[in-house]
């Protein structure tokens, strides 16, 4: 594990939020994308990090409100006066040991990852090493070869697995029964899709295999990045 690096194993583009943004803006958030934290970005810089254990421990235990009165509680309050404010991140070209490491000792389940000017390029978290760890311990190479890599035809961005945006887990084009997501790059919809069974090649050219206009790349096991 400590030759792998982080950049190799994170999820990226990271998903941030602003300070501005609504407890129940980030909780939908978290449901839609099926995570567990938002790291809180304002010019460009990180400035906190929000969970759903921070979003639990906004909820007062005893309480006579309804539901929702709650909900319109959450959409009052806004994530900066809840958020982690001191971060614990990692870099891109650190190991991924560091990684598993900063997490132990810090009782986290996730890393913001920085580069040099203290922008969020990505997020490493347990879900990742684990992935990594079984690459590890079955043979294989060590690369994430559940999550298939995805090329947006619109803006050329590499995507990988968590970089896409789900818009419905029923969303599937009627033809070719792929899910339809939207790029997390440039949001531009029914750009690509994702493989149901298997991260085999395959190929959807728009306009002509597929009415969903989608192409989509996802590299073989193994194939170089």
């Amino acid at each position: 594990m400590k030759n792998q690096r982080v950049a190799d194993w994170m999820s990226t583009p990271a998903i941030v939020i602003a300070p501005t943004t609504t407890l129940a803006e980030a909780q939908r958030l978290m449901e839609q994308r099926r995570i567990r934290r938002l790291p809180v970005v304002e010019n460009g810089k990180l400035i906190g990090i929000i969970t759903r254990g921070d979003l639990r421990a906004a909820q007062p235990a005893d309480t006579t409100l309804s539901y929702y009165e709650w909900r319109a509680l959450l959409d009052r309050v806004t994530v900066v006066e809840c958020m982690t404010r001191h971060v614990v991140t990692i870099t891109p070209d650190a190991s991924a040991l560091d990684a598993a490491r900063l997490m132990l000792t810090y009782k986290i389940g996730g890393l913001p990852v920085v580069d040099d000017e203290g922008r969020v390029i990505g997020i490493i978290t347990e879900s990742d090493l684990f992935r990594l760890q079984i690459a590890l311990a079955t043979g294989g190479e060590a690369r994430d070869a559940e999550r298939p890599t995805l090329i947006c035809h619109h803006c050329g961005a590499v995507l990988r697995g968590r970089s896409l945006d789900t818009i419905s887990r029923d969303d599937q084009c009627w033809r070719c029964h792929y899910h339809l997501h939207r790029c997390d790059n440039c949001r531009y919809f029914d750009s690509i899709a994702c493989m149901l069974d298997r991260p085999e090649r395959h190929t959807a050219i728009p306009g002509r295999d597929c009415p969903c206009f989608v192409y989509l790349v996802t590299q073989e096991q193994g194939a170089e990045r």
